[in-house]
């Protein structure tokens, strides 16, 4: 059963750039569960609508009910030149990417500490899950995923201890996995954090290519935004943060007016440093607490 709870984050500060201007055509790239699309389709602007995940798309149909101005394409965002639009240009391009309420609780998908589901972490329907991952990568891949995507300090030592472990009992869920990780003897990150979040976060961008997605994406989006459009893009690790503020740095307007990427279209960086969710946001909702949002006006 789908539960439409998903809390958009940082709704104030998106809308914030674009106050005051209506009949905007908007391109939400990560549509999830509804929220920030319900957000500009109640301030009678037009949605484009895109996500891969099938629950998203029984969403965007309730939607489509009671507000005619948004269209769903059943896609991932990082496909976007193989989508037949309906409108070409846009005026804000949004990409939130974090995963919806609806998928941290899917049992089937397991990107939950919490449920004991069987290892998955596969939210985009591939053929890679957490679970092959695991259990056949080599050491070497494993120490791979662990340095780059979940910044281990200890990589190399977990992916040992892994390897080892499965070759006594496979690993098939994810309490196993859990237990595993807490007797490898690896020293993780923070305690402020659960000790797992840095394997988990790793194994869920192998699965889904998470940055890969992201970087082919911003090679693509410039040839959707309209004049003075808005490209906003809230990221939650500092893996992501990273891309976007360097390609937002890559691509900037010069004072000259000149553009730093050599081409005909940069970027005005509209957020010198990322904007983060107030105090009251994070304590209505925990998972805003690492949202970063960096926003750029397309300038061609």
């Amino acid at each position: 059963m789908i539960r439409d709870k998903h809390i958009p984050i940082m709704v104030n500060e998106i809308h914030s750039f674009i106050n005051n201007k209506k009949n905007l055509s908007i391109l939400d790239c990560t549509f999830g569960g509804g929220g920030h699309t319900k957000k500009f389709l109640e301030s009678g602007h037009f949605v484009t609508a895109i996500d891969q995940d099938d629950n998203s798309m029984i969403i965007a149909r309730k939607l489509k009910k009671n507000f005619s101005n948004i269209f769903f394409y059943k896609a991932n965002f990082r496909n976007i030149n193989l989508l037949n639009l309906e409108i070409k240009k846009f005026n804000l391009i949004l990409l939130d990417l974090g995963f919806s309420s609806n998928q941290l609780d899917d049992i089937n998908i397991g990107l939950s500490f919490k449920l004991n589901s069987n290892l998955n972490m596969n939210y985009l329907g591939g053929n890679l899950n957490a679970h092959k991952i695991i259990n056949h990568y080599d050491k070497y891949e494993l120490q791979r995923i662990f340095d780059l995507y979940g910044e281990i300090k200890q990589a190399e030592k977990l992916a040992k201890y892994i390897v080892n472990q499965r070759s006594i009992k496979k690993i098939n869920t994810n309490f196993e996995l859990i237990e595993v990780l807490k007797e490898s003897g690896v020293k993780f990150r923070s305690k402020k954090i659960h000790f797992a979040t840095q394997a988990f976060q790793a194994l869920r961008i192998e699965t889904n290519k998470e940055l890969d997605n992201l970087v082919e994406f911003l090679k693509k989006v410039h040839d959707y935004l309209d004049i003075d459009a808005y490209l906003a893009i809230i990221s939650f690790h500092s893996l992501e943060d990273r891309i976007v503020k360097n390609f937002f740095k890559e691509n900037k307007v010069k004072k000259n007016r000149e553009f730093n990427n050599k081409k005909n279209w940069g970027f005005e960086n509209l957020t010198k440093k990322p904007l983060i969710a107030s105090k009251s946001e994070v304590l209505e909702n925990n998972r805003a607490r690492s949202a970063k949002l960096r926003v750029g006006r397309f300038i061609n």
